[in-house]
């Protein structure tokens, strides 16, 4: 069905009334490697000059084309075109008219444009997607156009179904490239190459190097060869092994060329082998998803046992990807130890990524710039079980196998490891052949270790999507977070344990579920349960008769201990632009200390997030390429118009001591994050930790979106400030969640300690606190303004919501006093 809800990025690539050529795509070539295609049919009855028509390449649902092949010369009646990539095998550019950069994928929307019209299309333009119906797609296929379709697809932006229109056939089939509908010039068979004779153990062979060559793809592709090489590594048995096994040339027979392989590795499981056997292989050289390889062995023999290669040294980070290739399928040991780096599909795939050093996020360490990115390939590589199955119960790494109790922490170092280099699913990979040997560099901590405790510590803490349900036990699956009892519990659990050993006085929360304060609410509930599980008593800051914070699902909190300190001012949040959408609204209390009363104002931040800007963006908040992503102009909006509102003295308390705490969305270099330091605000992880901190970790690169910053007094008081890593660091795979985990893993990857509590680490801050006298006798002061109730997800009034804080009792507050005295951190 056609779409005519058309966006407007793509509704300009349509013109008024019908394209007046006739020039159709007739063939679509999806081959191994680079071996991709593009056959154009002039469907018409007169000669077309081509000079004013273009192909357009349109990558991964972009709107914009991304690569353009302007065609050239004349098309006769009948007559036929060809477009191939420049690196397609020599039997492709032999019959293509030219090369252009056809660097597309089967979720690349494809148009043919005469000027400004669409004479043909493949594909959806803004959408990014596989297309593939009736036995056809565009990926790893040849497909070419049905006899009955003599017209073009001049709507790019409509549902795209290529079984319509085109019949399917093998990948790498070009037996009818250069022809359509009997037209055009019939391409003879090739003379089939003479198998090479198979010989004896010591005869003539060809060379490894020979077989993979320099490029991407083998120059002896579909070629029957015949080598001898010592067996490296053996993948035959196990969980789906790779049924096959790795060979390499002997030393002596090594070509001595950094660019061409000496490694490969054989699709068989016929014949038993074993690591050190010297064999003799006939095979075809294929390509399997773009990996060089050896299948179809008609003969193998075992020459020799014992033998052994030289793994070659390798160290990262490289140029360029070609740096991999020229190792693939080889063994090699890294000069140099690597740290772990990304452990996001640990648990999924066995999987996790290594570079020499930890990767940070560009803009955690300097100032955006245009292209401001890291290509993590180029840093990294990939540490792989060598199996095919998903969500193992036995992943192998660490040493002892992964478990809650048994981690791969990020910055673990491994000692020098040595396996062979293996290419599959898009990515190198090393598949180790000795133990892995682990440095634990990075271990877990039981609390945050602060370089001085003081006698305050205010913390932030992103509790990812903490949703009750109905909050009696039913109301699952909720909008975010937990999709059952079961889930909402192993949450509950984490959350608790991560806020009871944080040994914090005020936690400033992120992502909690906006149900308000009643006892059935997230918030009441998670406080509960830490009342429960803790010697303290702590407290939630209410908003008078304020129900919602505004109109979103989640919302910011604060929680306190009573027995440290009390709510002196009047708690309030702003809805004002830009804190009416996207900015969830900032909330704000003065407390002070019960054996000083010193005072300081908490503010509590969770700026729009960076993702999601598309068409709906105006300039500013579009990614520009600088590494600060979407919505940067609405975060830095956020960031004074919440100093504006500060410096007022929204919880009528006028106190100098000022810390603002949160998920800022904003890496430590950003715009937003300079808008609070040229206000004159302390980056306290900063100027504790260096440019090199980090709270969060996306992709393999790591950076700090929780931020803690001092007003100019208050960071004068810090006497520590930390990131406690109990969450970025961590398998993603040991969170609450028990989707994709069996009965074992479900019970294997789960504790209720702190790890994997969040995806955000938790920050704390401790200060010293200096006698004053807040003159309230631990009491509150006068509404400020009530400011009504709003549910979730409906308009909010522009109003800013105020409370005082609740009576305090005098003898709580003297016996707080004397425990204050002689108090020692629990």
């Amino acid at each position: 069905m056609k779409r005519h809800n058309l966006a407007l990025a793509v509704s300009a690539l349509l013109v008024s009334g019908a394209a007046s050529a006739d020039i159709i795509i007739s063939e679509h070539i999806e081959g191994s490697s680079n071996n991709k295609a593009i056959e154009f049919y002039n469907a018409g009855s007169t000669e077309i000059d081509l000079s004013t028509y273009v192909f357009e390449i349109y990558s991964n649902g972009n709107t914009e084309a991304g690569n353009t092949v302007p065609l050239a010369g004349t098309l006769p009646a009948n007559g036929i075109y060809v477009i191939a990539h420049p690196s397609a095998s020599a039997e492709i550019q032999a019959i293509a008219d030219k090369t252009g950069n056809l660097y597309y994928n089967g979720n690349d929307a494809l148009v043919l444009k005469n000027g400004n019209a669409v004479v043909d299309s493949m594909g959806q333009v803004g959408v990014d997607e596989i297309w593939a119906s009736d036995g056809v797609s565009m990926q790893n296929q040849t497909i070419r156009r049905k006899d009955t379709i003599t017209s073009g697809d001049t709507d790019p932006s409509d549902a795209y179904a290529p079984g319509d229109e085109f019949n399917a056939f093998e990948i790498d089939d070009i037996s009818n490239l250069g022809q359509h509908l009997g037209h055009g010039t019939a391409q003879p068979e090739p003379e089939p190459e003479p198998a090479p004779e198979f010989g004896a153990c010591g005869d003539t062979a060809t060379l490894i190097s020979e077989v993979q060559g320099s490029g991407l793809s083998s120059p002896l592709f579909e070629s029957e060869v015949v080598v001898e090489a010592v067996v490296t590594a053996v993948y035959l048995e196990g969980n789906r092994p790779l049924n096959g096994f790795f060979i390499q040339e002997e030393d002596a027979d090594q070509d001595a060329d950094p660019a061409t392989s000496e490694g490969i590795f054989v699709y068989h499981q016929d014949t038993a082998v074993n690591a050190g056997d010297k064999v003799r292989i006939a095979g075809a050289v294929g390509e399997y998803y773009d990996s060089t390889q050896l299948s179809g062995v008609t003969a193998i023999t075992v020459c020799s046992s014992g033998e052994s290669v030289t793994p070659a040294n390798f160290s990262v980070p490289v140029d360029s990807l070609n740096a991999f290739e020229a190792i693939e399928g080889m063994l090699v040991t890294l000069e140099h130890p690597v740290v772990v780096t990304d452990t996001d599909t640990l648990g999924q795939y066995g999987e996790f990524w290594v570079a020499r050093e930890r990767l940070f996020t560009p803009t955690q360490v300097a100032a955006p710039v245009e292209n401001n990115d890291v290509n993590v390939r180029l840093n990294a590589f990939l540490i792989d079980d060598a199996r095919g199955v998903t969500n193992a119960e036995d992943v192998p790494f660490p040493a002892g196998g992964l478990s809650a109790v048994n981690s791969l922490r990020l910055g673990t170092e491994i000692t020098n490891p040595t396996g062979v280099i293996n290419y599959s699913f898009s990515e190198y990979r090393l598949l180790p052949t000795t133990d892995l040997q682990y440095i634990d560099t990075n271990p877990r901590t039981a609390s945050p270790k602060l370089a001085a405790e003081g006698d305050l510590q205010i913390a932030s803490f992103n509790v990812k999507n903490f949703f009750n349900g109905d909050g009696a036990g039913a109301g699952f699956p909720t909008e975010r977070g937990a999709d059952s009892v079961a889930e909402y519990d192993r949450q509950l659990a984490k959350l608790v344990a991560a806020i009871t050993a944080m040994n914090a006085d005020i936690i400033g929360l992120n992502e909690i579920e906006n149900d308000g304060f009643a006892e059935t609410s997230a918030i009441a509930q998670l406080v509960a349960e830490v009342n429960a599980q803790s010697d303290a008593e702590w407290a939630v800051v209410t908003f008078g008769e304020a129900e919602y914070i505004g109109g979103d699902a989640i919302t910011n909190a604060l929680i306190y201990r009573t027995d440290r300190v009390a709510e002196t001012g009047t708690a309030v949040f702003t809805t004002d632009a830009p804190f009416d959408f996207g900015n969830r609204p900032p909330i704000a209390q003065t407390f002070h200390d019960l054996v000083n009363e010193d005072e300081v104002t908490v503010v509590v931040n969770h700026f729009r997030s960076k993702g999601g800007c598309s068409n709906s963006a105006a300039e500013g908040d579009k990614d520009s390429g600088d590494g600060q992503g979407c919505w940067n102009a609405t975060r830095v909006q956020a960031a004074e118009q919440m100093l504006e509102w500060i410096e007022n003295d929204p919880t009528g308390r006028a106190v100098d001591d000022v810390i603002l705490v949160g998920d800022f969305n904003s890496y430590g270099m950003e715009d937003p994050i300079q808008v609070l330091v040229d206000a004159g605000y302390t980056d306290l992880q900063m100027v504790e930790l260096g440019a090199e901190n980090h709270t969060y970790v996306y992709q393999g690169l790591s950076g700090s979106l929780d931020h803690a910053f001092g007003s100019a007094s208050l960071a004068e008081k810090v006497v520590g400030t930390v990131n406690w890593n109990i969450n970025s660091d961590e398998p993603k795979v040991f969170n609450y969640n028990t989707e994709y985990k069996s009965e074992v893993n479900i019970v294997n990857y789960y504790n209720e300690d702190p790890y994997r509590s969040s995806d955000h680490d938790p920050v704390v801050v401790a200060m010293t606190t200096v006698a004053g006298d807040t003159g309230d006798n631990d009491g509150g002061d006068a509404d400020v303004d009530d400011g009504g109730s709003t549910p979730p997800n409906e308009e909010v009034p522009n109003l800013d919501h105020a409370t005082t804080s609740g009576s305090f009792p005098i003898w709580l507050g003297l016996s707080a006093l004397f425990l204050g005295l002689i108090r020692r951190r629990v």
